[in-house]
């Protein structure tokens, strides 16, 4: 699975009902690649490339991502690592659930 697989899949999956009260553009950098996650009015779609003001930054290479997404790394050793850096920490620790990151 790459990062952008995963985006796809958890953007597909989110349920209207779950996300009709989030207002959010989360931004993702892995290096080469990257992607913006716009969720309003009960939807979410994903974009490549940054687009807007994000409300979170979420930065890693692809793999640590997709180990992090998968379970195979805690994201708190990552960020203490330094393989996983975040903007806004208060900000991802809401949307962390919806993303399936925790």
């Amino acid at each position: 699975m790459t990062a952008k697989e995963y985006l796809q899949n958890t953007t597909a999956k989110l349920n209207e009902s779950e996300i009709e009260d989030v207002n959010t553009t989360l931004h993702f950098d892995f290096g080469s690649e990257t992607y913006t996650m716009n969720v309003a009015a009960g939807k979410a779609v994903l974009k490549e490339g940054f687009e807007g003001t994000a409300e979170c930054v979420i930065k890693a290479n692809e793999a640590d991502f997709v180990k992090i997404a998968t379970g195979d790394m805690n994201p708190m050793m990552a960020m203490m690592m330094g393989k996983l850096k975040i903007s806004n920490p208060g900000a991802m620790m809401k949307y962390a659930k919806m993303l399936g990151l925790m």
